[in-house]
């Protein structure tokens, strides 16, 4: 089984052996006469394949202190000149998903001559084989193709590596050339891409044989970009397998419920969880840290902080903050949300739960994702507001204050888009039962405005 795995690694200079005596044996040590402590940084680990650990790590570590393709100056972020290691976690990522791969269907990356010269013998090439292996996965809407294209390139990168250090004999790909012109919305040509000095070529880019065919883009939505889930989806995603987890259901809540992003419920406060039994409070204001930092209250209902009550407190959780404690000893700080491993959980995690539901509905195909949740909230908070007939400019204001727009354009989208939609009568009575709780809190918050104030 492949993982990776985020400890501190020393990537010092000038190694040498410090041997030690211990329990009558003499061991060697490397030590390092200028040391360089990096924390969190990504090794991939398998029992299997040792060996492609090692040449993918040692890849990893290049990357990191610059020694093969830096990036630009401008870019970087560590006194060793090389990527982040935040875009490390990334490639490893990517390595780690086709080691897997490799180690499944017991195929070694080395290969990168075909058997035959011809253009379609090279698609037995594990590369090929992999990226149709990728496509398959965008065509079954488990991942999309931007993602797709991603792991394909960070493994492009694996392979140049190999070549410069002499691992291959060769890449097992081919780069093509493609000339791009634009086209003005006049009818004429771009001047950056066709003026005096591209003439009529346009601008040359070099690109490779191992992108994702466009064909499987996934569908865009028309809407002003907005895709709330329909009551059909809706039932579909609740009654699936994978929310009767607990905390997968929870996310989902936290989104559909609060419209809160998938980085945000990854981090949503242990400590802003109550008991609801000893509050007379229907409605729960949390302070949560949004995009760029900012910070907003969202309304959590009485039935949703019930359920993380129960979660907060459940043997499970117990035991993930157990783990969590021997690393950071104080419990107040940790998340509501911890892996196994007594980490915070992370975003992809929490996004990864609509594809493993999309991955059971085989024959009822789920067109949407994890933030299609928190437009699916805010169609329906605006629908519901509109439907108590609340005052306009309140509704305006209370939807920018719960999602933290901070253009009035964006949250206009979703009154528009609920002034269009019409329920049907199960929907409409979901949408009321959802929000009925709320009603109160709301008209609350008119009031205080209209005085001149604000609910706290």
């Amino acid at each position: 089984m492949v993982s990776v795995v985020k400890n501190e690694v020393n990537l010092g200079d000038l190694p040498y052996f410090n041997q030690e005596s211990r329990c009558g044996q003499s061991l060697r040590e490397v030590s390092y006469h200028c040391e360089r402590e990096i924390s969190k940084f990504p090794r991939l680990r398998s029992l299997t394949r040792i060996h492609d650990v090692l040449e993918m790590n040692l890849f990893l570590e290049h990357r990191y202190k610059g020694q093969f393709m830096p990036p630009k100056r401008a870019n970087q972020t560590n006194t060793l000149g090389g990527v982040s290691v935040l875009t490390l976690s990334s490639t490893a990522y990517s390595l780690s998903i086709f080691l897997s791969w490799l180690e499944e269907n017991n195929v070694a990356w080395q290969e990168v001559i075909a058997i035959a010269p011809s253009e379609k013998a090279k698609y037995w090439l594990p590369v090929y084989r992999f990226r149709k292996h990728l496509i398959d996965r965008v065509a079954t809407k488990e991942i999309d193709r931007d993602s797709a294209n991603l792991y394909m390139n960070h493994i492009r990168q694996f392979y140049e590596w190999a070549l410069k250090q002499r691992r291959i004999d060769k890449i097992p790909f081919q780069y093509k050339t493609q000339v791009i012109k634009k086209k003005r919305k006049d009818g004429d040509i771009d001047f950056l891409f066709s003026g005096q000095f591209a003439q009529e070529r346009g601008i040359t880019v070099t690109t490779t044989d191992l992108l994702i065919p466009k064909k499987y883009k996934q569908k865009s939505f028309n809407q002003n970009e907005l895709a709330p889930y329909s009551r059909e989806e809706l039932e579909l995603l609740y009654t699936s397998k994978e929310l009767t987890k607990p905390a997968s259901r929870l996310w989902v809540e936290l989104a559909h419920q609060c419209g809160l992003r998938a980085d945000e419920v990854a981090t949503f406060p242990a400590s802003a969880v109550k008991d609801p039994a000893l509050i007379t409070d229907k409605i729960f204001y949390v302070e949560i840290t949004g995009k760029l930092s900012k910070t907003r209250k969202v309304m959590v209902s009485s039935a949703l902080m019930a359920s993380l009550w129960g979660y907060l407190n459940s043997a499970e959780r117990q035991r993930r903050l157990g783990k969590w404690q021997l690393e950071h000893g104080d419990s107040d700080a940790a998340p509501l949300f911890i892996n196994r491993s007594g980490r915070p959980i992370v975003s992809k995690s929490v996004s990864n739960v609509i594809s493993k539901v999309r991955a059971e509905l085989t024959d009822k195909p789920l067109e949407r994702d994890f933030h299609d949740l928190r437009s699916t909230f805010a169609t329906n908070l605006a629908k519901f507001m509109l439907k108590q007939n609340l005052p306009i400019g309140f509704i305006q204001y209370k939807l920018m204050q719960l999602l933290g727009h901070s253009d009035f354009a964006t949250t206009q989208k979703y009154i528009n888009f609920a002034r269009s939609e019409t329920f049907d009568k199960q929907m409409s009575s979901w949408v009321d039962k959802l929000f009925g709780e709320h009603l109160p809190s709301l008209h609350s918050d008119l009031l205080a405005i209209q005085q001149g104030g604000e609910h706290e």
